[in-house]
This record gives C-alpha cells, sequence and structure tokens, in this order.
C-alpha cells in the first residue's frame, strides 16, 4: 500500500476521490496543526494541489525537499500555470500535473505515483547496495582500484593507507605519480597490458612510490572491467610483497650461510630443483623419513618422501608439478608425504621459489613441520593409513577427498593466517541443507550464483577466494561432495546442551550445537593458539595444534 500525503491549497476533494478508487493507495490530509518534517516521515509521497499562480507552492515545495530530499513531490493544478510549473520543477518537485476540467487527473495521476514511488525505492536499494559493496571493498585486505585513461577513477580503502595519500588525493589523478621512474612504469605496463594468463590477467611484480618517496614492492594483477570493451577502464588488483622480497634477498645473498643454517634446523628443510630432484635435505629431515641425507640428495621427492597418490586417491605427483609450475600458489601447503618404510605423515610445508635475475624458477626452499596426530596406535601405523579421519567420517555424507581439502585450508590458514595476523573461522562440512535451514546469512553469500564447479573445495583455483573470505565472521556451508554453498553464515541453534571444555567461546558452543542436531561435522580455527577442533556428534572429536 503506498501511503500519499495531500497538502491541498485548492479546498477541493477531487484528488483524494481519485485516488481512493486504487486499492493500492492510502491518501491523507496533511492537518494544518501537523508539523511537515513529522508528517514526511510516515509517507511515500506527497501530492501538492494549489490554485494557479500560487506562489506559495514554490516555498512549500522547498521546505518538502529541505526535510525530505528524497520523497517524490508531485504539483497540481486545475489551470497550466507555466511559470509555476517551471520554478515547482527547478526547485525539486518530481512532476507537475494540469487539468483545466480535471478530466485526465483519474486517468494519469495514479500510474505517475506508482511510478515515482517505485523509481525512489529503486534508488534507495541502489545506494544501499552501493552502500554495501563499498563496506565489503574496504574491509578487504586486497588493495584494488579502476583506472581508465590514465586516470583513477575508484581505490578501495587499503591504497591511501599503503600508499600515504588521502582518497580525493588519488582520485582523478594519473597513476604515474605512483611509479619511481619511467623505466619502472614502461616495464610494469608491459607486464600488466601486453600478456595474460588464460583468465585474462596481467601479472607482474614492481616497485611503487609512497607518498613520502620511500619504494613499497608490489605483486601487481590487472585486466578489463568488461573484456568485450576495454575502453571501459582496468581493474587493478595489488598486494605489498616488501618483506617477502627483502627475505628472499637476503637468502640469495647468503647461499653458504644459509644452506648452514638449514642444515641445523631441527624442521624438515628441502632444496628442490624445478624437476622435483632434492639438492639438500637437512640431517634432522631426512632422519624424521628414515633416510640419511646422501640417500635423498639426488633423488625425486615422489617415490621417496612423497607417494604419488595420498590414500584417498589424490594424484600428489600432479600436485608436484603444479607447484613447480605455479609455486607462488603453494606457499603453504599440507599434502601427505611417505616414511622409508611406507608410513604416511601429514606435513605443513612452507615453500619459498628462488628465481634468477630473469625470473625463471631455479628451486624451491621448503620448510616442513610434522601434523601427523601422534596418538595413532600401533595397527594404525602398521597399515600406513589416517584410520581416525575414517572413523570421524563414518556416518555422513563426506567424502574423504573433500575432507582432506578443507582440513588442509584448514591447517594452511592456521600457520600462515592472513595479512600477518591470526584469524579464526568455521568450516561446516556435509548436510547441507540441514545446516542451512538452521543458519542465516550475515552478508550477501558470495558464492551465489556461481557455477558448481567454480565452487568445488577441490578446486585449486578458489582457495585464495576461500582463504580472504575467511576472514569475516560466519561460517563457511560446503556439502558433502565439496560444493560451498555459503559463507559468512550464522548458526541460529540453541546451544545449551552442547559439550564443550570451559574457555572456548560461541563459535565452538554453536558448531558442537549443530553437530549434535545434524550429521554434519565441523572444523573450527581458534584466532589464539593455532589449534584446530573437530566436532561430531555435538562435541570435539580431537584438537590439533599446529605448531610454528
Amino acid at each position: 500500500m503506498i501511503r500519499v500525503l495531500l497538502v491541498d491549497r485548492s479546498n477541493s476533494q477531487n484528488v483524494i476521490q481519485w485516488c481512493d478508487t486504487s486499492e493500492e493507495l492510502s491518501i491523507s490530509l496533511l492537518p494544518e496543526t501537523t508539523d511537515l518534517r513529522e508528517a514526511l516521515a510516515r509517507y511515500d509521497i506527497v501530492i501538492l494541489h494549489v490554485k494557479w499562480g500560487d506562489s506559495a507552492a514554490i516555498e512549500i515545495v522547498r521546505q518538502i525537499r529541505t526535510q525530505n530530499p528524497l520523497i517524490p513531490v508531485i504539483v497540481l493544478t486545475d489551470t497550466l500555470d507555466a511559470h509555476l510549473a517551471l520554478q515547482a520543477l527547478t526547485d525539486g518537485a518530481d512532476s507537475y500535473l494540469w487539468d483545466i476540467n480535471g478530466e485526465n487527473y483519474q486517468r494519469l495521476l495514479v500510474p505517475v505515483i506508482k511510478k515515482l514511488v517505485e523509481h525512489r525505492k529503486t534508488e534507495e536499494q541502489l545506494v544501499q547496495d552501493n552502500l554495501l559493496m563499498r563496506a565489503i571493498h574496504d574491509a578487504s585486505p586486497v588493495a584494488a582500484c579502476v583506472i581508465k585513461g590514465h586516470q583513477v577513477l575508484w581505490v578501495n580503502a587499503i591504497i591511501p593507507r599503503k600508499l600515504g595519500y588521502t582518497e580525493s588525493e588519488l582520485i582523478g589523478s594519473d597513476p604515474i605519480r605512483l611509479f619511481p621512474d619511467e623505466a619502472e612504469h614502461q616495464r610494469i605496463d608491459t607486464g600488466l597490458y601486453q600478456a595474460s594468463t588464460e583468465e585474462g590477467w596481467g601479472i607482474v611484480e614492481g616497485l611503487l612510490k609512497r607518498k613520502d618517496g620511500t619504494l613499497i614492492n608490489c605483486h601487481l594483477l590487472s585486466r578489463p572491467i568488461d573484456p568485450a570493451d576495454p575502453g571501459k577502464g582496468q581493474i587493478v588488483i595489488g598486494q605489498d610483497i616488501t618483506d617477502y622480497v627483502r627475505i628472499r634477498d637476503l637468502l640469495r645473498k647468503s647461499e653458504v650461510r644459509y644452506q648452514d643454517l638449514l642444515d641445523s634446523a631441527n624442521s624438515i628443510v628441502l632444496r628442490v630443483d624445478p624437476r622435483g630432484t632434492i639438492r639438500f635435505i637437512n640431517n634432522s629431515g631426512a632422519a624424521f623419513f628414515g633416510f640419511s641425507p646422501e640417500e635423498l640428495v639426488g633423488k625425486n621427492l615422489v617415490g621417496t618422501i612423497v607417494p604419488r597418490k595420498s590414500h584417498s586417491g589424490r594424484d600428489l605427483e600432479g600436485m608436484i608439478r603444479d607447484v613447480m609450475e605455479n609455486p607462488e600458489e603453494y606457499e603453504v601447503n599440507v599434502n601427505e608425504n611417505m616414511k622409508r618404510d611406507g608410513e604416511r605423515v601429514w606435513i605443513a610445508w612452507t615453500n619459498r621459489a628462488i628465481r634468477d635475475e630473469s625470473g625463471r624458477l631455479t628451486e624451491m626452499v621448503s620448510i616442513g613441520h610434522d601434523i601427523t596426530d601422534r596418538k595413532i596406535n600401533h595397527e594404525d601405523r602398521s597399515s600406513g593409513s589416517t584410520p581416525w579421519i575414517s572413523k570421524f567420517l563414518e556416518g555422513t555424507d563426506i567424502s574423504e577427498e573433500v575432507f582432506e581439502e578443507v582440513y588442509t585450508l584448514s591447517l594452511e590458514l592456521s600457520k600462515e593466517g592472513r595479512e600477518g595476523k591470526q584469524i579464526g573461522t568455521t568450516f561446516m562440512i556435509g548436510s547441507a541443507p540441514e545446516v542451512l535451514a538452521r543458519s542465516t546469512q550475515l552478508i550477501l553469500n558470495p558464492f551465489e550464483g556461481h557455477s558448481r564447479s567454480a565452487r568445488n573445495v577441490t578446486n585449486n583455483e578458489i582457495r585464495e577466494t576461500v582463504k580472504e573470505l575467511s576472514q569475516i565472521d560466519g561460517a563457511f556451508v560446503i556439502s558433502g561432495d565439496g560444493i560451498i554453498e555459503a559463507a559468512g553464515r550464522y548458526i541460529t541453534i540453541d546451544t545449551s546442551r552442547a559439550s564443550i571444555p570451559k574457555g572456548l567461546g560461541t563459535r565452538h558452543a554453536s558448531v558442537a550445537g549443530i553437530t549434535q542436531e545434524t550429521p554434519a561435522v565441523g572444523i573450527v580455527l581458534s584466532q589464539s593458539g593455532g589449534k584446530i577442533s573437530l566436532f561430531k556428534d555435538g562435541r570435539i572429536f580431537r584438537v590439533i595444534t599446529v605448531k610454528e
């Protein structure tokens, strides 16, 4: 029902009669004693019915616009008053109607009212959607901007903070001010705009200049906003890699000292060539796998400490090839490894690609930490399996491959965090319809509308997206076959019967509660302490501590 406020200065009842014929309108006269500002808050549209030459009507239009800039206003007269119409429309009226006999009001007035109110609601929704998207972009830890014709059109909040400018200083300016010199400008432009990946992204690593003149190392990506019309501008995404570059350069300049350090470390330390051949493994690392360093150096990873396939069937040989082809996508990786006697172990690897001056990969340096649960009994060890996973998934619709992918993501997030900070998040796996029925969205669902293949958790291309979204409040909901149904989900369930140890928060309690009512399982990553809690049947099934 559209609420219409009539300000009648013509002493005519016709308008009320005409509007009352529509079941979609509710029309009320403005009482003389009612404050206009108070009245405007209760109505969807204002009709100002005035006599010919009523100059005071213009002041009323101005008052309405001052007190409520968005409410639609229609000015009616019985006789055409061109001067009044011009003034009214200039001062904010949305429409001017006149009819000397009043014959056309009934036919035109109701449709005009409906159209103006519909238009206003659409505008308000667009404003709210834009505000929401802006809030999402500004909360993102990834820098993003839009550039068109050597002019910055838009930036999210992180860019002014990183570069030391205000937003107003950047908007409308030529991005050339951000390059330290013309040579770097040309090199970055060449990398971003003259070559691209299959997905259309140009990628380059380069230097940008802050307002104070200091330099920042960045990993940049760019693609057209509309690939069919590149003239609409480019979206550019960037990440600060200054610390990473500094460490990488120090490693290059300190090779001997670096090798001594690796050899004496307590962790597993590997240097591998681009073909996967082991060039170096430290003593403790070789001993962990049951070898001496001499037995492994010169041998390939696959077949010695990496099985060709995991117990779940994951192609680990193919994964090693992919790591060498796309090392930056595997800076932190958790996978199944193998000891000399065939025992399977889980290792969390931190990988760094070493490149020569031309950018060619020369070797991969990897530091590994054993995160295998030490409570597996003797029979389990002799079979070389991780039977707790089978027990954990018993009675659910979850495939072991899907669980391994989500578990691996949790381990990586626990170790690396995001933007140098620890994060906490929740993954609900299996029985997705039941979990969705017991939860609500905190934000717009970022996975809605995408194809099943694009949002399958086993798809490597979606891993970074999941990691970025893990920083928002709420849980991920993942079906048993790996389809990510939602993120940012608030679990609405009674947690009074949940059985969790003291000291754990609402995230753990809500997951315990929902696994008590559904066959789903939950993985909760604590923001502090690096602990991963696995929930099933309303209680903690096991806790994994990820050590640095």
